[in-house]
């Protein structure tokens, strides 16, 4: 078949070239067919206001092209037409056609005007079913190809849907035997599937589960109240489990749709080009009911329940859905949906590891905890992964949650026993037994001496089980060399002046009972004294019964290391009895006795030991007042910036402040906060306003806005 450039008109003289037919428009063969070529086509085959409007999708050789090369970049706008193409248009539409209509470099008009003539053959011209299998292949073929552009796949899913209905309508048990894929479903709902529910609805047959779930899923948002959220979309393969398990038990006998006489389904098509329009006839039904103009409350509610019990998971999952394999997505997944092979799998490798402590590298639990592409290193991180730790009856040291500093390469893993999944508090005994340790502890230089030390502590100060494996733990972290007399006094700044006398004289207390007072340990308790602002004389009193002695002190200076801590509450425990040491060295305990009655009323002796790190980080909010609008916080909406903005001033909100700034801004108070958090999981990989009273703001992320001053 061959067509020159003949400039006559013929109403509707064009043809149709069949698959595997070819064809020669200006010299372009065009192996394959299905295309239509002639001088006229109607638009609307059903008449109307179009009729003699030229079918966009007609190849009308009548019509120049231009010479040359085809230019590949020429974009045909929306909605285009074969006879509206500039001269260079249809030659580049002519060159894609006869290259093998593959080639996914070019602009998404030539794929979607090559659309338009499948569609009309389809639709329209109802050809014979042999044809029709080859077209709808075609469909498929072009969908491999251009799948990720979603306009292309939601019109030839239309399409397709369309043509599997014309058959469907004829053959009811066709319809009654399908089954919708719920993992596959699109923003809108297929006729297959709103015939089917129809059908159920007629007859007052109860919806099974995937009927009902696919349904709902499948209805404009603005009919259910359903909008999108990260919990039917980052986490989709656990919301349809947990639909599946609470509508199996909230609706035994599966959910009723009523049904309303006055709805009634209409099938139209709805086209990829503007002027085909088709509807489907149902034989044997005098209507259908609309799902859409049903009642669906009931689902609504189920619905939202399960949503908001999945959207921690689904914000620990993020973007990358390989992260809901790790800890920390599995241990946010609701009890309904069980005990995940993620929490069998990190058990199995706790169980398998040394015990009662083991060293393991920091790099290798953050794997297991957060799945790969995140760090570990981070404190927020750390008390993440405490928590999981504890969740399956494991501890770790050291551990920010419980006044340690932020983890180094290894960290120390132990057993903690049941803890019903929830993180065992400390009291302010043990954070006294840490003060001590951290003083005195590097100079304990045998194992068995370290041992003893915690020995002393747990029964002095009545530590718990958990806090004394805890002590042990955090014993192993302990540097080699002495805390400085500066951190040491960083350490003790906020004691009262009346408590420090006690502390430090338990201290010496303690490295007496345990046998340990070489030249190391007088210098670890004359440099605590001295850092509590006390003399040696004190020191002595409490080493040497009735008198003072001269005590072996250090020749030099010895080298320390500097450490980062953390300040937690002390009690100073009741007083032991005398004890002897291996010297035959007599602790004078009258006066400890007097020390310990000054302060009985005392129930935290010293603030707590360590400082956060994140503490000694100056914060300053990355947004400057004065910016523009149009250069804050890059991605968020126009209207959720400004809300940001005005909270971005203070770090805490009450939740009637935030829901009051919210609304004078116009905007509902909820929704604003999911479309701020939503754009910091997109921007940093995390929450930037915690929920609740008051609402917590984490005014670090936000130096690291786009468009934030630095």
């Amino acid at each position: 078949m061959l067509y020159g450039q003949s400039r006559s008109h013929k109403k509707d003289d064009a043809l149709w070239v069949l698959p595997g037919e070819k064809v020669t428009v200006h010299s372009f063969e065009i192996a394959d067919g299905m295309v239509y070529v002639g001088n006229f086509l109607t638009a609307a085959p059903d008449g109307g206001w179009n009729t003699d409007t030229p079918a966009p999708c007609l190849i009308r050789p009548s019509l120049k092209v231009a010479s040359g090369a085809p230019q590949t970049n020429l974009d045909l706008g929306y909605w285009p037409s074969y006879t509206d193409l500039t001269l260079n248009q249809r030659l580049t539409y002519l060159h894609w056609l006869a290259s093998g209509k593959s080639d996914t470099s070019y602009p998404m008009g030539y794929p979607f005007l090559y659309f338009y003539g499948l569609e009309r053959r389809l639709v329209a011209d109802s050809p014979p079913i042999d044809e029709e299998a080859l077209l709808v292949a075609e469909v498929e073929r072009l969908r491999s190809l251009f799948g990720n552009n979603g306009s292309f796949v939601n019109y030839s899913t239309e399409l397709l849907n369309f043509i599997e209905m014309k058959h469907a309508v004829t053959d009811i048990p066709r319809v009654e035997a399908w089954k919708p894929d719920l993992a596959a479903l699109g923003d809108h709902m297929s006729p297959l599937l709103q015939v089917k529910l129809g059908l159920h609805v007629l007859r007052g047959m109860p919806l099974d589960v995937d009927l009902a779930i696919a349904g709902i899923l499948s209805l404009p948002p603005h009919l259910t109240g359903l909008w999108p959220r990260i919990a039917t979309t980052r986490a989709r393969p656990e919301f349809i489990e947990l639909m599946r398990h609470r509508f199996n038990q909230k609706f035994p006998k599966g959910f009723r749709l009523r049904d309303k006489k006055e709805s009634r389904l209409d099938l139209s098509y709805r086209s990829a080009s503007q002027y085909l329009h088709a509807s489907i006839k149902f034989d044997g039904f005098d209507r259908l009911p609309d799902p859409a103009q049903l009642t669906w409350t009931k689902m609504v509610k189920l619905c939202e329940g399960v949503r908001e019990d999945l959207t921690a998971f689904a914000k620990v999952v993020g973007k990358e859905r390989e992260r809901a394999d790790s800890m920390a997505a599995a241990l946010m997944l609701p009890v309904e949906l069980g005990e995940s092979e993620t929490v069998r799998s990190f058990r199995a490798w706790l169980g398998d590891l040394p015990q009662p402590l083991a060293d393991v590298p920091l790099e290798e639990l953050g794997l297991r905890c957060f799945g790969s592409g995140k760090t570990a290193s981070g404190l927020r991180q750390a008390c993440d992964m405490s928590a999981m730790l504890a969740r399956v009856g494991y501890g770790m040291e050291p551990d920010p949650t419980y006044g340690g500093t932020r983890p180094g390469e290894n960290i120390i893993l132990f057993r903690i026993g049941d803890t019903q999944g929830q993180l065992t508090p400390v009291g302010a005994d043990f954070c006294t037994a840490t003060l001590i340790m951290t003083a005195i502890g590097p100079a304990a230089k045998a194992l068995t001496l370290r041992s003893k030390l915690v020995d002393d502590l747990t029964t002095r100060l009545r530590l718990t089980p958990h806090e004394t494996k805890r002590l042990t733990a955090r014993l192993q972290l302990l540097p080699e060399r002495l805390p400085t007399l500066g951190r040491l006094k960083t350490i003790v700044e906020s004691v009262e002046p009346e408590q420090r006398t006690a502390i430090a004289s338990l201290a010496a207390s303690v490295a007496v009972t345990i046998g340990e007072t070489d030249q190391g340990m007088m210098v670890a308790l004359e440099r605590l004294y001295k850092a509590f602002g006390l003399g040696r004389q004190e020191l002595y009193t409490v080493l040497h019964q009735g008198t003072a002695a001269t005590a072996s002190c250090a020749a030099e200076p010895i080298v320390v290391e500097d450490g980062k801590s953390r300040r937690r509450g002390h009690r100073i425990p009741a007083p032991p009895s005398k004890a002897k040491s291996q010297d035959g060295i007599v602790i004078d305990m009258s006066k400890v006795d007097v020390i310990l009655q000054e302060t009985k009323e005392v129930d935290a002796i010293l603030a707590p030991i360590y400082e956060d790190e994140a503490s000694e980080i100056p914060i300053s909010v990355a947004v400057s007042p004065t910016l523009e609008q149009e250069t804050k916080f890059v991605g968020l909406g126009p209207e959720q910036a400004r809300l940001l903005e005005a909270l971005v001033n203070q770090p805490e909100w009450t939740r009637s402040g935030f829901e009051a700034k919210a609304r004078e801004l116009g905007l509902m108070p909820d929704g604003a906060l999911e479309a701020i958090n939503e754009w910091a999981y997109d921007t940093f990989d995390e929450e930037l306003i915690v929920d609740g009273d008051p609402l917590i703001i984490n005014m670090a992320l936000l130096a690291d806005a786009p468009g934030a001053s630095s």
